[in-house]
């Protein structure tokens, strides 16, 4: 009995404590929401809503930067909806290491059908093969 007692005032101080500091830093997080999602329609139009948590606007906002490096690099368009923003790191480094195969050994890889190590591998293995080439 005297357990739970404890253990219920435990989690009521908790919570206590836990809801003033979230009370403290709600003006704060307002403002950098506001200006997040200002940011992100500045930069790509009215795509989200300030009511949005800080996280999701930063989620959302470093996906719409990577989608639209990759699109400015390589003229690829990517859906950042579809795609975390490890998912769309990976799709990147897939992107301009198979064009840079393609290029050095006038291949004509896609990197929608390799995974990074693979062409990893596939560089490798080219590397080789001029090397062994040139003696």
């Amino acid at each position: 009995m005297i357990r739970k007692i404890a253990l219920t005032a435990a989690i009521s101080v908790a919570l206590l404590v836990l809801a003033h500091q979230s009370s403290a830093q709600t003006p704060y997080d307002s403002e950098a929401r506001i200006a997040l999602a200002n940011e992100i329609y500045q930069a790509y139009g009215n795509i989200v809503s300030p009511s949005l948590s800080i996280t999701e606007l930063f989620d959302i906002k470093n996906r719409l930067d990577k989608a639209d490096s990759i699109a400015q690099k390589s003229g690829i368009d990517l859906d950042y909806r579809q795609f975390t923003f490890v998912e769309l790191c990976d799709l990147e480094s897939r992107i301009e290491l198979a064009n840079a195969i393609n290029r050095q050994y006038g291949r004509n890889l896609d990197w929608r059908q390799y995974g990074y190590r693979q062409l990893l591998q596939i560089d490798e293995q080219l590397r080789s093969e001029a090397q062994a080439a040139k003696n």
